[in-house]
Formats: C-alpha cells, structure tokens, sequence
C-alpha cells in the first residue's frame, strides 16, 4: 500500500500540475513505449483517468445534470470549451486508452498466466469506449489505437461502440473465468482500484455491462434477455466490493476538486462559498432525506442559490466539505445502482424481482455509503436515522426509483448526465442564467481532431441528441 501511495502521489503532482493546453506523455509516443509493466503504466492510467474527472469534466459539467448550480467554464453557453474537449478526448485515446493496448499486448504475449491484466486492460478499454461514445456520440472505435493501420481512424455510431464495448466486458469476464488458481501475474502494485481482486473486477465487469445495456434499451428491447442474463451474474452487491479511486488527505496524494478550489479561492468550498447545489437535487434531498446533511451545508436554511449561480455570487447553500474533500474518493460504481436498476426493471415486467425489496435495499445501500463506508467521510449516519428513513419510504414507482437514480449518480458527472439523458428524470429545465434553452446533448469535437482528421463528422448543435436518447 505504500508504494501504491507515494506512485500515486508523484502521479498526481505531475498530472496537477500542466496548464490547461499541455499534453502530458509519459512516453514520447504511448503507442510505442518501451515497457508495458503494468505495475507502471496502470497507475499512470488510473490517475490520469482520475484526474480529468474529478477536475476537468468534475468542475465543468456538474452543472449539466444540474447537481452542482454552476461550474466554471460551463458549457452553458451551448457549445463547449476547446480546453474541455481537447484535454478529455486526449486524456482517453492518448494517456488512457494509448497505454492500456500496450498492457493489452504485453499481457497477450505473457500467455494465460497474464490473463488477469490483460481483463483489468480490457475492463477499462471499454469503460473508456463507452463513456468517449456517450459524450461525442460517434467516435473512432473500430479504427481506433492503430496509428500505423488507420492514421486518420473512421468514426462509430453510438451504437457500434457501445456494443462493442460489451464485447470487450464479455471478453475480460472470459479472461478472469481462464485465469490459473496460481501463479498469474502479481498486479497488487499497479492495481490501484481492487489491488488485484479479480472476483472484484468480474462484478465491476458486470455491472458496466448491465449500465451499458440499460442505454442500449432505451432504443432496442432485444437486449433485455441479456440484461436478464447479465442479472444472473455477480455483480457490484456491496459497498465493500466499490469501484473507488482512493485519494488521501496529504498535498501530493489528494483529489483535484478540492485542490482546485484551494488553489483559486482558499481554505475550503463551505468557507469560500464557490460550488452550491443545483435546485432539483436541494429540493430532493431537503425533504428529509439524511443525505442533506452530508453533501449539503446550509445553516440558515438560505436555500439553494438557484440553477446557473455560484454560491457566493447570491448566497445560499453550498456544497459540504463533506464532499469537496482532499481524501474523497473518486466513485465510479456502486451497489446502490444496481438495486435500481432491478427495481426499475421489475416495474417495467422485464423481470419478476421484487421492485419495492430492491428500491428500498438500493436506498439503503447509498445511506449506509455516504454515511458509514465512505473513506474518510467527515460526518456519519447512525443505522437508526438509516433504518427509520428507509422504513418511511414510499411506494416504488418509476419516478421514485430514477429520481434515486439521479441521487445515486451524484458527483459522476458523465454517469449522471447519462442517467437524465436516459430517463428525463427529474424534469430539467435551463435555468435563467444559461445562454441556451436547452440542456446540453452532446460535445463539440476538439478543433485539432476536426483539423487534422478529414472522417471526423461535422459538429451537430449541442442539443442534437444522441442515439440512446429517446
């Protein structure tokens, strides 16, 4: 473990601290480094993935899905910024997905004894496949990690990508499945999600697959004997088996949210009043919900200052410290969604689980996450306040199961703004200090990919939805 941290520290002091333009390489080509040791390079990829979430699209596009009432650099104004596009789009092909081929190859070439890192590889080519598709729609996919073959790669439809992405999930689960009872490659070291836990991996496989497939559903009801089949497999069950990125409170090791609003405006996010909480999701959790108190601060009952304002802007409530944090962990799955998804799909007759049993399991599960499991949380619930809420809750019907959805996807930003894209729950609206009466759809292409790869396609407005969109 503490090889893992100071890795990690040095990790996130060089990704820290480039300007918002520089390329961070830690090859002088990703595609042809010299080692694939993926003791080396997954925690490169790991933290590079990171950061670019909990800064980057964390601190602009919070306020899409409307958790966060306002972010810097929004893209309210109905395009997106060069810097946004650019960054996250280099930070998947290049610095993630780049590298991951390379611990892809390396480990195909160790032979069945690599199979483990050669799944953890694939596990997270097709998380980042999928998430690239579900921000610009079509992206290179086929063509894609093959400068020599395609050097200007065609661009996939949505839906190629996100099927081939469930490919590559039943590909790795195949891997962990062939994986020899011993002596597989020790990956402990560079495994900084499940240290080498491949029962975990398996479910964190499977639980992408059953988020992926319930997008797909949304235009194709074919899928839903897989999803079926998908339910019958482990999966995320609970919080212990969290798909979590471990930040720490020191200077060099901690998470880039809170870094960032040091850095620009001291002290802390309640002190300095920058990020507040979005109307839906104040109006949602100040109803009695014992989250309130744990994502949100508002001592004078002030309210939230309003969908497109900043909190010191107007006043108002804030976002607690609780969350912006240096040791909070970046989430990236939870079992809390998987109970809702089987509620809503119980509702839906796709299958006959009990949908009130698994909507009151997935709430209990997000409680007892954000107020007992949570690394390093600063406030707590007890399992009474946890218990009486849960025994109070209402009958499970689609709008109280997908408004949990939106609950449970808070501070994911691409998870989240997939949830209400999926949905339409609950009802947004722009609010009035937006530039467009519209809520963002999509991204903009980075102008150097448009430039200098003639397939890219032309951007489409902003508010042009995509394929999984209804």
């Amino acid at each position: 473990m503490k090889y893992i941290k100071i890795f990690l520290s040095v990790l996130v002091v060089i990704a820290l601290s480039t300007g918002c333009q520089d390329r961070l390489d830690i090859n002088t080509d990703p595609l042809v480094a010299s080692t694939a040791d993926p003791n080396v390079l997954l925690p490169f990829v790991l933290v590079q993935y990171s950061n670019r979430h909990t800064t980057e699209l964390g601190t602009r596009i919070m306020d899409v899905p409307q958790h966060f009432s306002a972010c810097f650099n929004s893209p309210r104004a109905g395009n997106t910024s060069s810097f946004l596009t650019g960054n996250t789009w280099d930070m998947y092909y290049t610095r993630v997905l780049g590298n991951l081929v390379l611990v892809e190859n390396d480990a195909v070439a160790q032979g069945e004894l690599s199979n483990n890192v050669n799944a953890i590889a694939k596990i997270l080519k097709a998380k980042s496949f999928f998430e690239l598709a579900c921000i610009w729609d079509a992206v290179p996919f086929t063509e894609a990690l093959d400068g020599a073959a395609f050097p200007t790669p065609n661009f996939d439809e949505q839906e190629v990508v996100f099927r081939g992405a469930v490919d590559l999930l039943d590909q790795a689960i195949g891997l962990i499945d062939a994986t020899p009872e011993s002596g597989s490659f020790d990956v402990t070291t560079g495994d900084l999600i499940f240290e080498g836990d491949m029962d975990k991996w398996r479910r964190w496989a499977n639980t992408l697959k059953l988020r992926i497939l319930m997008l797909i559903r949304n235009k194709d009801t074919s899928v839903d004997s897989e999803i079926v089949a998908t339910l019958g497999q482990p999966l995320i069950e609970e919080n212990s088996q969290a798909a979590l990125l471990e930040y720490f409170d020191t200077p060099a090791e901690s998470n880039g949210y809170n870094r960032l609003v040091e850095a620009f405006f001291g002290v802390s996010n309640e002190v300095q009043e920058v990020y507040a909480p979005g109307e839906v999701l104040y109006d949602l959790l100040s109803a009695g919900d014992p989250r309130f108190g744990l994502m949100i601060a508002d001592p004078n009952d002030e309210g939230s200052p309003g969908n497109g304002q900043f909190a010191f802007s107007v006043g108002g409530a804030t976002i607690a410290d609780n969350v912006i944090r240096n040791d909070i962990p970046h989430i990236m799955a939870l079992p809390s969604e998987v109970h809702f998804y089987k509620a809503e799909l119980a509702l839906l007759g796709v299958t006959s689980d009990d949908a009130q049993a698994e909507f009151t399991m997935g709430v209990r599960k997000i409680l007892e996450f954000w107020g007992q499991d949570i690394p390093g949380a600063q406030t707590r619930l007890s399992s009474e306040d946890i218990s009486n809420f849960v025994d109070g809750l209402p009958t499970a019907d689609l709008q109280a199961v997908q408004e949990q959805l939106y609950l449970e996807s808070f501070l994911r930003p691409v998870y989240a703004w997939n949830t209400v894209r999926r949905t339409k729950v609950p009802a947004l609206v722009p609010p009035p200090a937006a530039n467009i009466s519209f809520i963002l759809k999509r991204f903009n292409y980075p102008p150097d990919e448009v430039a200098s790869n003639p397939n890219a396609p032309v951007n489409l407005d902003t508010d042009t939805p995509v394929w999984f969109e209804n």
